[in-house]
């Protein structure tokens, strides 16, 4: 049981892959909202909600019939924009949300599409939810030429970060320029303390659990964190992280131990080549005409 509503149930308590900026976004919208502030006007900015700029000649429409994904020529576009979640919705668009889910079923229809010959996907992400995180990163890993699926190109359109980046880690390459942003390659849990906002307003939680079920829901709304919750959550983040690490270090062919080294900070375009998790700074076109020789190879 939780005070929470649905939306913020997402961002606290649970694993996240989220990079430090997109956190700070979220959970500073999120405290004006739990605590009856607000700010002077929600625009995209607020949200941090990009808009979808795809390739400029684009199409959804073939023979008359509509695709669900994006084509130029023989190349469809999965795009990967915005804060990633387990099970998307109708309303994704306008939200900012994107589902794994929505991600995967474009990516299997173009893989099954036999007048698709390669993926392009475009990433501006700062990552999100671990839920659904690792199974969409595996089955995005079993489409990629290396499997003996097609050529997958993730093009760092501005940033992938955290769960963003474990996507793009499963693609054949990784590109974008010096100035893009990636990695943050580690888990976090955000944690509210609101016993003492309690105590001032004179309330007293009350959580009436069985006699031997002494640690069950520890944490509820307003009471105070204990070291026992926060070492749980903690050991939580280790192994979701562990987990992460894992993924990335076989994808991108280096070690776990060079991934620990990183220490879930964020880094551009130069580093990241010489860290092992980008391919090549290149130009946007430059990636795009290496996709389509290796396709038509």
């Amino acid at each position: 049981m939780t005070s929470f509503p649905l939306w913020a149930e997402r961002l606290y308590n649970r694993p996240l892959a989220l990079d430090q900026f997109k956190n700070e976004v979220l959970c500073e919208f999120a405290q004006n909202r739990i605590t009856g502030a607000r700010p002077e006007k929600i625009t995209a900015t607020t949200l941090d909600i990009q808009t979808q700029a795809l390739a400029a000649d684009a199409v959804t429409i073939r023979d008359g019939v509509r695709l669900p994904y994006a084509t130029s020529g023989d190349i469809a576009i999965v795009p990967v924009r915005g804060t990633l979640v387990h099970k998307g919705s109708w309303a994704d668009a306008e939200s900012g949300l994107v589902g794994y889910d929505r991600i995967l079923s474009q990516a299997r229809a173009a893989v099954s599409d036999p007048q698709v010959s390669a993926i392009w996907m475009p990433f501006d992400s700062g990552g999100g939810e671990c839920a659904g995180m690792f199974a969409a990163a595996e089955e995005l890993a079993t489409m990629a030429k290396s499997e003996g699926g097609k050529p997958i190109y993730a093009w760092l359109d501005e940033r992938a970060c955290s769960a963003a980046y474990v996507l793009a880690s499963a693609a054949d390459k990784i590109y974008g320029r010096p100035e893009v942003m990636g990695a943050s390659i580690a888990a976090i849990i955000n944690v509210v303390d609101k016993s003492k906002a309690y105590e001032k307003m004179g309330l007293e939680p009350i959580v009436i659990r069985a006699e031997w079920a002494d640690r069950k829901a520890r944490g509820q709304a307003g009471e105070k964190i204990d070291k026992d919750t926060i070492a749980k959550l903690g050991a939580i983040v280790d192994e979701t992280s562990q987990q992460i690490i894992e993924f990335v270090a076989a994808m991108r062919g280096t070690s776990t131990k060079a991934l620990r080294d990183l220490r879930g900070d964020v880094f551009t375009g130069p580093d990241l080549v010489k860290f092992g998790l980008l391919d090549d700074t290149l130009s946007e076109r430059e990636a795009w005409d290496a996709l389509r020789a290796e396709a038509r190879a």
